[in-house]
């Protein structure tokens, strides 16, 4: 036996043109649940109903066909995988007939049919003319060629028909992907007693899960599944493509609203700033400038915005255009997901497209004279025409020295993953992209990370030709100069990674140019013989550089920079101003240790009693041997460990 295919069903029409009494007609179901619907006689919000044909689950999402109400028509429309345009044989195309058509169109629907309704009530010459009507708006879009079907839902005229052509269209339909994230955009909320909350929705992507953790994007709020249904059946998994009714536990129904999306818990982020791609409808009443409010229809949600145009001064009616959408709420989107644009006042449906960036960055308005503007450009255009991994890339590119992490590429993909994971693979292989390991995976473009190479290098040979005495620049200023001071988890790790390449040796706190050698003249290596002598006989007395420099007559800059290498190498330590030798310093340790045989205890004036140095003294080396584990500090006393 062949398994059951899932199909959704959207109406669309103009109001009292008969979708709701056809979905009925069809399926035994009224989607009209409100009381005011009721009183009405009109369809107010979206409504639902299934039908079983065949091998088919034909799923009807029923939406209301009067202007006042096209937000919500949009909020059902969303997930369709067909959509049945409803035309009446006593009025044929009118408006809303028009508006809901060119959202289908802007929503790139792929497939559908027309039901022409209410032949009952007209002559059949009346019903030849509107039909004739319908092939000719038609021609040209989705629809041309699709069935036209006359029907009456009072007397049943039509019906087995209809039900055989919308089998057929359903047949054509590409079954959506479950390999990707699962995305349940929620178009109703209810609470049952003994059950808690309920959301409904279409499941765009993936697979949800019985027991699965989800979020509640955009307001972070986090629940699990306590159960699920499809198609009034409890079942453990949801597919892509089916009607879905989950209860979540831990959120209440006020929690919840229409617009709000169900991920995967952890894995998406909201966002306030959406690139996209516009297509203005001819109809349009006006040109599209920057700084206009609008409607932004995405997925269930209606958000007030405001377009940024990236690549022109204007749209003009009929044109396509890259614009940037601030958002006056925020809401959640990824690549490819459709949306439609309506005026703010009077509302009226201008425009749709598809989102290029879920979670951008915010441009400057279009200069046609900046480098800047343009590179977006071209960025915007490879993110449209792009694959998966070009996609990646650009994103990794546009961080620039920054980097992006592996968690950042995940939210704005959407993609599995395994799917990232192989992506990533091939880039990294083709030597795209560079992988930085910290405490998590970052990526950074090969370009920049050349650039960065290559700026160390510089800056290394630039400091060696300054410092020939010295044997490497100081790691943390290396660090600081190249990378603008940041100091965050990427900026160490990518350092790190640099430090790898085989052009550089890193020694303690110095980086140098492996190629480099620190080469002494006779005088040099006799003025460095005479410092570290110097520096050793004063034993416990230590020395200040200045003083060292005097005792020897060694000029202090000379001797700083000949000192240097001893001190990366460990043969000097440092402790504040003052310079011991290592070896001094290791028989400190050593006499302190044995001293322990005595008493483990010691205080200053003790410690004065046995190397017999001043208190300036004392309080420093004490207090490196606490920092070396020799000792340990209580009080106005010490162990010894």
């Amino acid at each position: 036996m062949n398994e059951r295919k899932r199909v959704i069903i959207g109406t669309a029409g103009h109001i009292d043109h008969g979708k709701t009494m056809l979905v009925k007609a069809l399926t035994g179901i009224d989607t009209d649940r409100l009381k005011e619907e009721k009183e009405r006689g009109i369809t107010i919000d979206i409504g639902f109903a299934d039908l079983m044909v065949d091998h088919m689950q034909l799923a009807f999402i029923d939406v209301p066909g009067h202007e006042r109400f096209v937000k919500n028509m949009l909020a059902g429309v969303h997930g369709v995988d067909l959509v049945m345009l409803v035309v009446a044989a006593d009025e044929s195309i009118m408006p809303q007939t028009r508006e809901h058509f060119d959202i289908c169109r802007l929503l790139e629907v792929q497939r559908g049919l027309v039901a022409i309704t209410k032949i009952d009530l007209v002559e059949d010459e009346l019903v030849d003319l509107v039909e004739e009507e319908v092939r000719e708006y038609v021609r040209g879009s989705f629809l041309e060629g699709a069935p036209i079907v006359r029907v009456s839902s009072r007397t049943g005229a039509g019906l087995d028909q209809l039900k055989a052509a919308l089998v057929q269209q359903a047949d054509l339909i590409h079954t959506k992907k479950t390999d990707a994230l699962p995305r349940l955009p929620v178009d109703r909320v209810f609470s049952i007693k003994g059950f808690g909350t309920i959301i409904t929705g279409t499941l765009t992507s993936g697979i949800l899960r019985e027991g699965q953790t989800v979020d509640i994007l955009p307001s972070r709020r986090r629940a699990t599944i306590r159960g699920l249904q499809v198609h009034r059946g409890s079942v453990q998994t949801a597919q892509a493509g089916e009607r879905v009714a989950a209860n979540l536990s831990a959120v209440s129904v006020d929690q919840v609203t229409r617009g709000d999306v169900i991920v995967p818990a952890g894995r998406f982020e909201p966002t306030s700033l959406i690139d996209a791609r516009l297509d203005l409808l001819p109809t349009a009443p006006r040109p599209l400038r920057t700084r206009t409010r609008v409607r932004l229809h995405l997925g269930t949600a209606e958000i007030l915005a405001r377009v940024v145009l990236l690549d022109a001064h204007v749209l003009m009616p009929g044109q396509t255009g890259f614009v940037q959408f601030r958002l006056e709420s925020p809401t959640f989107a990824v690549p490819d997901d459709r949306f439609i644009i309506r005026q703010y006042s009077p509302c009226l449906t201008i425009g749709g497209g598809c989102v290029v960036d879920g979670l951008a960055t915010k441009h400057p308005p279009f200069h046609p004279e900046h480098a800047r503007s343009q590179a977006l450009i071209q960025s915007l255009r490879r993110l449209t025409s792009g694959c998966q991994m070009e996609r990646i890339q650009v994103w990794v590119e546009s961080a620039g020295r920054r980097g992006i992490s592996y968690e950042s590429l995940a939210a704005r993909s959407g993609l599995t993953d395994a799917l990232l994971t192989e992506a990533l693979s091939s880039l990294v292989q083709a030597q795209h992209l560079i992988e930085v390991v910290g405490q998590t995976r970052y990526y950074i473009a090969t370009a920049v990370y050349d650039q960065l190479r290559s700026a160390l290098q510089q800056m290394l040979a630039e400091y060696h030709q300054a410092h020939p005495l010295s044997e490497g620049m100081p790691r943390e200023e290396v660090r600081s100069r190249l990378i603008s001071g940041q100091r965050d988890e990427f900026s160490v790790a990518l350092f790190g990674r640099l430090l790898q390449e085989p052009v550089f040796d890193a020694e303690r706190d110095v980086v140098r140019l492996r190629t480099h050698q620190v080469s002494l003249s006779p005088q040099e290596a006799q003025q460095r013989e005479q410092l570290l002598t110097a520096i050793q006989q004063a034993g416990y007395q230590a020395l200040t550089l200045d003083e060292v420099a005097q005792r020897t007559g060694v000029n202090p800059t000379v001797a700083r920079q000949l000192l240097q290498p001893a001190l990366n190498q460990g043969r000097l330590i440092r402790l504040g101003d003052l310079l011991f030798d290592a070896d001094v310093i290791n028989h400190l340790k050593a006499t302190i240790r044995a001293h322990k045989a005595i008493s483990n205890k010691l205080d200053v004036a003790a410690f004065k009693q046995i190397t017999g140095v001043s208190r300036k003294y004392a309080i420093p080396l004490l207090e490196y041997l606490d920092r070396q584990g020799v000792t340990r500090r209580i009080g106005q006393e010490r162990v010894i460990l």
